[in-house]
């Protein structure tokens, strides 16, 4: 199953995480708490063939981070207009500019979000993106995005 990111009012989106069992981790063993890259459902040179899966295909990674931790400068637990838990992240000038740069260029291909190394969503990306968006989750509790947020405020 995979989520679509939505554009929301102003620079916002929305990204809508569904935790995956047995994604594949990142290879570096120092990954950064929160992670954004390209991704796509086509074999890429270069690229890493993870464990995730959209409409039957696996999902093949960027090396590339476009967006880690140390770009966020605001994380902040939410509930999210749903009502699931999740954390609201603003990303600095770096961090904004990188996403606007990628996603100009990606609409309606996947994104991979991880986090500790560990993809949990591979959305697929309806419009370009760049300061703020929502990590929300059914399966994430309000103790894991407290936790999450306060872990990434705390980055240096």
């Amino acid at each position: 199953m995979h989520t679509i990111l939505r554009f929301i009012p102003a620079v916002t989106l929305a990204l809508v995480a569904v935790l995956a069992v047995g994604c594949e981790s990142v290879p570096d063993a120092d990954a950064s708490i929160l992670e954004i890259r390209a991704a796509s459902i086509d074999p890429m040179d270069g690229w890493t063939k993870s464990d995730a899966v959209i409409g039957g295909s696996r999902v093949w990674v960027s090396p590339e981070i476009t967006v880690d931790a140390s770009m966020v400068l605001i994380a902040e637990p939410i509930k999210d207009g749903s009502g699931r838990n999740a954390v609201l992240v603003d990303l600095d000038d770096e961090g904004t500019e990188a996403l606007r740069r990628l996603t100009t260029g990606w609409i309606s291909r996947p994104l991979a979000v991880f986090i500790d190394g560990r993809i949990v969503t591979t959305p697929i990306l309806q419009s370009e993106l760049s300061r703020k968006f929502v990590v929300a989750s059914d399966e994430i509790t309000e103790e894991q995005a407290e936790d999450l947020a306060r872990r990434l405020r705390e980055q240096d």
